[in-house]
């Protein structure tokens, strides 16, 4: 691939594009899997509004959240290749001079009940223009449905800004699991654009006309080359809406109010802490360390605090020697234990909605009668349900 050199100022995610390598002609997705991949155009208000401002000159923000596929990480070698930098790359070569920024909100080993927290501080808070969804992999882990958490994350982006356009993007699982279907669901309740990297590269690969090997990193993280195709999915369509972006802006469509929910607005409405942010009613046991982590490594740790809600979340870490011997009480009622895993899952639900007095209680577990090396951890809470 030819390029040029890229200048970008990177600031918790942030990258403000200041040039653009060339994008390549000798494309690696297929006309036929450029099809497949398009699920939906969906309503072409919210991504033409973005198109027109473009090219009045108006400063871009391009966005995305999702877990480590959207991250990137390792898996990919040149971060300007990552989907969601060369989606903004895009808008430089369409809209020459065109100052834009990118934000990159993917958190690996994380779905969409953790993305609805973090959501408005992680995303909204930097007002983009475009956001891409990326949660059809992690979505699909797990004991708990997340098409709840998913529909929060949706409505939370599709209300805080009428000009704001979303994109749902399908990423698979190495047996060709993900999401999909009850993201997609959602998406046509919403009139979103949706594309899917499953549905255009799964053909392929059945036919052995490409090698998992060739796009994938391992068994779910796609590599550089599997970025480039799902950002050749994404510019195709940007490609046809541009066709078709009305010349002057008083003919643009106008945008539909958001639609009622279809499952639920519970996790439209959320708030989150870090460890650092808690301010306990208590904490016997517990103390906040430099890592901004509350750890416990004895019994009879007892960790209280208050927050509203229906639903409530909790980031931790319980070591091996401490299973089910965390317990969750809400309001004095009776202890419900903690499982080790599932920290981005709701730990209560269908509670009343106000405010509720939480206590994370660690009983005696192995090595706990002093102080354990192994601790309990917590790095942040939340709540959905206001």
């Amino acid at each position: 691939m030819k390029r040029m050199e890229i200048t970008f100022f990177v600031l918790m995610g942030v990258a403000l594009i200041t040039t653009h390598p060339l994008l390549a002609d000798d494309a690696l997705a297929t006309e036929s899997m450029r099809q497949r991949g398009l699920v939906s155009t969906g309503d072409p208000a919210r991504i033409q509004a973005v198109l027109a401002k473009a090219r009045r000159g108006e400063p871009i923000c391009v966005a995305a959240i999702g877990g480590s596929i959207t991250a990137g990480g390792e898996h990919t070698k040149d971060p300007m290749r990552r989907y969601v930098q060369q989606l903004a790359k895009w808008f430089l070569k369409m809209f020459p001079g065109l100052k834009v920024r990118c934000v990159n909100a993917g958190i690996g080993a994380t779905n969409s009940g953790y993305g609805a927290l973090r959501v408005q501080r992680d995303v909204i808070a930097q007002q983009p223009d475009l956001v891409v969804v990326e949660y059809a992999v992690n979505d699909s882990t797990g004991s708990g449905k997340l098409d709840e958490s998913y529909e929060g994350v949706l409505r939370q982006l599709l209300t805080s800004a009428t000009n704001r356009a979303v994109i749902e993007l399908f990423f698979m699982h190495k047996d060709g699991k993900s999401a999909q279907p009850e993201q997609e669901t959602l998406g046509r309740h919403y009139g979103l654009p949706m594309i899917s990297f499953r549905d255009s590269v799964w053909p392929e690969l059945q036919a052995g006309k490409l090698t998992w090997e060739t796009i994938y990193d391992d068994v779910v993280h796609p590599n550089d080359a599997g970025h480039d195709i799902a950002s050749e999915l994404l510019r195709s369509f940007l490609n046809a809406s541009l066709d078709r972006l009305p010349k002057n802006d008083r003919d643009l469509p106008a945008i539909a109010p958001v639609p009622a929910p279809l499952i639920s607005d519970a996790f439209e409405h959320c708030t989150m802490f870090r460890a650092t942010d808690l301010k306990p009613l208590s904490a016997e046991g517990w103390t906040c360390v430099k890592s901004n982590v509350w750890e416990c490594g004895r019994a009879g740790g007892r960790l209280e605090y208050e927050v509203p809600g229906t639903v409530l979340m909790l980031g931790r870490t319980i070591p091996e020697v401490a299973s089910n011997r965390v317990e969750l009480v809400v309001d004095g009622g009776t202890p419900h234990p903690v499982s080790r895993s599932g920290h981005n899952l709701p730990v209560a639900r269908g509670l009343a909605a106000g405010l509720h007095r939480v206590a994370v209680v660690v009983q005696p577990f192995s090595g706990s009668e002093k102080e354990s090396a192994d601790k309990v951890q917590i790095w942040w809470g939340g709540a959905a349900g206001l």
